[in-house]
């Protein structure tokens, strides 16, 4: 290996640059992960003053139906709003009379805000509750025929 005035070998220059760019990269690795994450921070803290609900949304030919999973809530107590492309449903646990041993499912208000990825008939929507399951059916907006139209 050849070496110049500075002592330094042209390997040792090419492991040193490429320690450079390493470190760089790893740099703006790391201040886009902080950005990330502290996206994800703010979002988790605006989150605190209600839970989040589990949705399952299932695509069928003439309606999408979402399932809501809102255990411990009483149908009474569900707020549920629709528009042409989205849904969005609050409900409000009442906790139970007694001291709680062990209490997992929480009294936090749900919350659950869900676009949806097309557009519905809103004024349609039909919705039932049972067992925990807030079921809702949102008919799809759809042209069965297109008619065709003369240009003049």
């Amino acid at each position: 290996m050849r070496s110049d005035l500075s002592g330094s070998s042209d390997l040792e220059r090419m492991i040193g640059k490429a320690a450079v760019e390493a470190a760089r990269m790893s740099s703006q690795a790391s201040q886009a992960a902080k950005k990330i994450l502290g996206d994800v921070t703010s979002e988790i803290s605006e989150t605190k003053s209600f839970d989040l609900v589990p949705v399952d949304l299932i695509d069928t030919e003439a309606e999408l139906i979402a399932l809501v999973a809102l255990a411990g809530a009483s149908k009474e107590n569900i707020d549920l709003r629709a528009t042409e492309d989205s849904l969005t449903v609050d409900a409000r646990i009442v906790p139970r009379e007694g001291k709680y041993l062990r209490q997992e499912m929480g009294t936090l208000p749900r919350h659950r805000e869900i676009k949806l990825p097309m557009e519905i008939k809103p004024e349609q929507v039909k919705a039932s509750f049972r067992d925990g399951i807030l079921e809702v059916r949102l008919p799809k907006l759809v042209v069965v025929n297109a008619q065709r139209v003369t240009v003049e």
